[in-house]
């Protein structure tokens, strides 16, 4: 027995399932997250460069080492690890050209 909805009441379920499906899919594609340093970004991505990265790489998600010393002190790496699927997803859905410095 097929049961008939309305065209309208379809879009939306269908619109559910696109969602729920979108959102499983990132969690996948955040597990299998792939970490790059500058130079490996630039590779991979290339219209990303080491001297924007130096101007503008704030304006990426970026993530570095911070960690606090037995004295108190607070220490972090120079260097950043920039996480690649996360910025491929930037790029596929033009998020990319919405950034803001």
């Amino acid at each position: 027995m097929a049961i008939r909805i309305d065209s309208q009441t379809r879009s939306m379920v269908l619109e559910c399932v696109r969602q729920v499906l979108r959102e499983e899919l990132e969690k996948r594609i955040d597990y299998d997250e792939v970490w790059l340093d500058e130079k490996e970004l630039c590779k991979q991505f290339q219209m990303f460069s080491p001297s924007f990265l130096k101007r503008h790489g704030h304006i990426l998600p970026r993530t570095q080492v911070v960690f606090t010393d037995e004295k108190g002190g607070v220490h972090s790496t120079q260097g950043f690890a920039y996480p690649r699927n996360q910025i491929q997803r930037m790029i596929q859905n033009n998020e990319i050209k919405m950034l803001k410095a």
